[in-house]
């Protein structure tokens, strides 16, 4: 069943979402792949976000079907492809990665967890 949405209530929610994609590890990275590329910065912002609308589709059916474990799954694996595409992978920034996923993923359960002491 589709939910019928107004538009102001759409476009309101859609710009919370957009405050929440906005980061500074986003744009830092797209800083570090137009310096490593010789690109203008503003078109692989630009460019990319267009090109991640379908990946926030995928990885919203990924963490709604099958959870939080295979979302950070996914976001590690895309993660090692960028470094890979750009030139700049190494074993070292993938276990890095791999390691941040790791705390990332207990800082939910802890945040969930902790969350149902405090507040029931």
């Amino acid at each position: 069943m589709v939910k019928v949405v107004r538009f102001h209530v759409l476009v309101v929610a859609s710009l919370a979402f957009a405050f929440f994609v906005l980061c500074p590890r986003m744009v830092g990275m797209a800083a570090v792949i137009a310096n490593t590329k010789n690109l203008n910065a503003y078109m692989v912002v630009f460019t990319g976000a267009l090109l991640a609308v379908p990946l926030f589709g995928l990885m919203f059916f990924i963490l709604s079907r099958f959870g939080v474990g295979w979302a950070i799954l996914l976001a590690v694996l895309t993660d090692i492809l960028a470094a890979v595409l750009i030139g700049l992978f190494s074993w070292r920034s993938a276990f890095q990665i791999i390691v941040i996923a790791m705390f990332l993923w207990v800082g939910i359960v802890v945040a969930e967890f902790t969350s149902k002491i405090l507040f029931g």
